[in-house]
């Protein structure tokens, strides 16, 4: 009996070490590309279940501000739980944390979102720029910025 607790115990063990890997390495990658220049910073917002989609930063589950090399820039994230997000992406060209608009009210610096979606008059919803991550795998999205 004491050989069955031992190796039960061994086997509970070895499950949970794999498991914990398995978490360890889990991440959602986000690479964007199409940058017209190195000028500024990328600022990403990821949004879970559409709280705070697209233009609300302070209610993102996770927020980075991206240095930028040879147009294109990457970030990764750890530690998100299984569900739905949207990724929505600022190229803040004079890195004044916030999106410049002309006259006519048209962004003048670039922008983008997950599954590299565009809204008819504004940000496309949620729905649309939704992708399912899924907690104990690796995700890689790509983004590509418009002006």
């Amino acid at each position: 009996m004491n050989i069955f607790r031992y190796l039960l115990l061994i086997l509970l063990f070895l499950n949970s070490a794999a498991t914990n890997s398995q978490i360890k390495d889990a991440e959602f990658s986000i690479t964007i590309t199409n940058l017209r220049n190195n000028k500024g910073h990328v600022l990403v917002s990821v949004y879970k279940d559409g709280i705070g989609y697209p233009d609300e930063p302070k209610k993102a589950v996770r927020i980075a501000k991206l240095s930028i090399a040879d147009n294109v820039t990457s970030v990764s994230f750890n530690g998100l739980l299984s569900g739905n997000y949207a990724i929505a992406i600022l190229h803040d060209e004079n890195d004044d944390s916030k999106m410049n608009k002309n006259f006519f009210g048209l962004p003048k610096e670039g922008y983008g979102f997950s599954n590299n979606v565009m809204g008819a008059f504004g940000p496309p919803p949620f729905s649309k720029a939704s992708v399912q991550y899924n907690s104990n795998e690796k995700k890689n999205i790509s983004i590509s910025v418009r002006y």
